[in-house]
């Protein structure tokens, strides 16, 4: 049974929902109308029936609630340029938790970024309690302690600092399948939607790098952030209220750029 079903007093026949299904599971008929290929492997993205400007096709495994809306309203290159530029890592938070309804919007966002082939593999784990966080970064310096590690870090974390996951209130960490090869990019620019998501709603985030390295070889930290059998943990973001403000936006490297 075809799970695409095409109004023809709507259609117009322009051939949108064709041009851009990823995996061309739409061709068009003798007719001129668009309809499913047998056995072509539909990968459920809905760009059919987001690009029908007449609503004239529907998917039975997408139902047309669960579509949102198309933003009219972008923001300008100057504005959008602006923004991505004058983001900070931010490593000082206040001690207030992100509030809940705050995070599921940032997930929400999070789970719309693209992945490979729609596969939609990742799992979230999130921690909301700063002593939580505190525990995750000690046992992350559990195993950083024979690993090699800068010596001075670990006077600083003996000190008081917390150069693992910087106090921060909230953690959210991405996982995915271990045997799923797209894990890695597929959970960086999820988590880089939800960065930039959050940044705009005047929150401070800084990557988790050191606990994203050593979950993948410590299976105790895996074990603290009930981590599911079968998954490997891809990336993870600090959230919270920045301490400071930062007034203007440090150098870089000049561009190294090869033109072909």
């Amino acid at each position: 049974m075809s799970q695409i079903t095409v109004n023809q007093s709507l259609c117009k026949k322009d051939g949108a929902c064709v041009a851009v299904c990823p995996t061309r599971t739409i061709a068009l008929n003798a007719e001129g109308f668009p309809e499913e290929v047998p056995e072509a492997g539909c990968m459920l993205c809905g760009h059919c029936v987001a690009v029908c400007p007449t609503g004239a096709l529907t998917h039975s495994e997408l139902p047309d609630e669960a579509f949102l809306p198309a933003s009219k309203e972008l923001p300008s290159p100057a504005l959008m340029d602006g923004f991505l530029i004058s983001r900070r890592s931010v490593r000082e938070f206040k001690k207030r938790p992100v509030a809940r309804e705050t995070l599921e919007v940032l997930l929400d966002v999070a789970r719309r970024a693209p992945m490979a082939s729609n596969s939609q593999n990742l799992h979230w784990i999130v921690v909301e309690d700063g002593a939580k966080v505190h525990d995750l970064a000690q046992e992350t310096v559990n195993c950083l302690q024979s690993s090699g590690i800068n010596p001075a870090r670990l006077e600083a974390w003996k000190s008081g600092y917390d150069f693992v996951l910087r106090g921060a209130p909230t953690l959210v960490v991405g996982c995915a399948p271990a045997d799923y090869e797209w894990g890695k990019p597929d959970c960086a620019i999820a988590l880089t939607y939800m960065e930039l998501a959050a940044e705009a709603r005047g929150l401070g985030v800084c990557w988790a790098g050191y606990l994203t390295r050593v979950a993948a070889v410590h299976a105790p930290l895996r074990q603290a952030l009930s981590v599911p059998e079968g998954h490997a943990v891809c990336g993870g973001l600090m959230l919270g209220e920045g301490k400071y403000s930062y007034r203007k936006v440090p150098p870089r490297k000049p561009l190294s750029v090869q033109w072909i």
